[in-house]
This record gives C-alpha cells, sequence and structure tokens, in this order.
C-alpha cells in the first residue's frame, strides 16, 4: 500500500484521538486550577440555583430584586459586562457598556458615569458567565468599591420580563 498505506493512517487516527483527549484533560485542569474557572456542571441545587460564580474579596453577589429596585429608583449603575455587539442587541436599561475583553478600551467611554455613581451593579450573560467578575476585579483595582455582581444576569432579567433597551447610548 505504499507509505501511507493503512496501518499509517490508524496510527494518525489514534495520535489525533490522544491529542484532542491530552488537550481536552489540560484544559479541565487548568480550568478548576484557576481561581476564576467557570463551572463545568450547571445542574441545580436541593433549592433550584445555579451554583454560584466565586467573588473575591470586596464584591459582593446581588439577586434580581435587588437589581429591580436599583434600576426603579436610579440608585446605581449598571455595568453589561458582555461584549459590544450583544449590549446593542440589548441591555437593561441604563447599563453602560464596560467589556471584560475590551475593557481598556471602553473604560475611558464610561469612567465619568461611574465615578459619578453611589453604586455599581457589573452583569454579563448569566451564572455561567464569568465576564462580570472579571469586570468588577478590574473596577476595584481602579479603587471603585460598594460593587456587586448580578449573577443572573442579562439572561435572568430577560427571562422575568423585564424592558430592555437596544443600541448604544
Amino acid at each position: 500500500m505504499g507509505r501511507w498505506g493503512q496501518g499509517s493512517f490508524i496510527g494518525v487516527l489514534i495520535g489525533a484521538a490522544a491529542l484532542v483527549v491530552g488537550s481536552s484533560l489540560l484544559g479541565i485542569g487548568v480550568n478548576i486550577a484557576s481561581p476564576s474557572g467557570i463551572p463545568l456542571l450547571l445542574s441545580t441545587g436541593d433549592a433550584g440555583t445555579l451554583p454560584s460564580l466565586p467573588l473575591p474579596e470586596g464584591l459582593t453577589s446581588v439577586g434580581l430584586p435587588e437589581v429591580q429596585a436599583v434600576v426603579a429608583e436610579g440608585a446605581g449603575l449598571l455595568v453589561d459586562a458582555r461584549e459590544p455587539d450583544e449590549y446593542e442587541i440589548g441591555h437593561i436599561p441604563g447599563a453602560v457598556n464596560l467589556p471584560a475583553y475590551e475593557f481598556d478600551d471602553y473604560f475611558p467611554e464610561v469612567v465619568e458615569k461611574i465615578e459619578a455613581a453611589s453604586r455599581l451593579i457589573v452583569y454579563c450573560d448569566g451564572a455561567e458567565c464569568s465576564d462580570s467578575v472579571q469586570v468588577a476585579e478590574r473596577l476595584l483595582d481602579f479603587g471603585f468599591s460598594d460593587i456587586s455582581v448580578f449573577e443572573g444576569g442579562y439572561r435572568a432579567w430577560t427571562e422575568a420580563g423585564e424592558p430592555t433597551e437596544e443600541g448604544r447610548p
């Protein structure tokens, strides 16, 4: 069969499968060891709630009722940590966009609103999204305080039938 016979083809397949399995195990191991790793399983507990993301010291978690009250009373600023295209499709009314992976580019655009806010609530897509925690940590590093993370995020907001806004401010 020549140089690329059946035996050599099977060897290549076995090598490729070993590479995929090894890479997957390495990725899972790094995620587990990382303090900001994402949850691997999103099964609900006895109370029917999703597992919480690990929050660093200085951050608190808030639920939907508290976010609803803040929005209704204008008692704080919501910070949307999702990508700009997701923000433009829909976001919580009054929220500013500060994407986790473009933080340095967007921060100058929103810093005045953040400085003027008495309270900050950062959110992203939902409980399995850690972008909100990353943005909240960066805000802590800049010296801001009274920062909370809305773990239910945009998904919980829309599932509750709450209003949304589209576009950029």
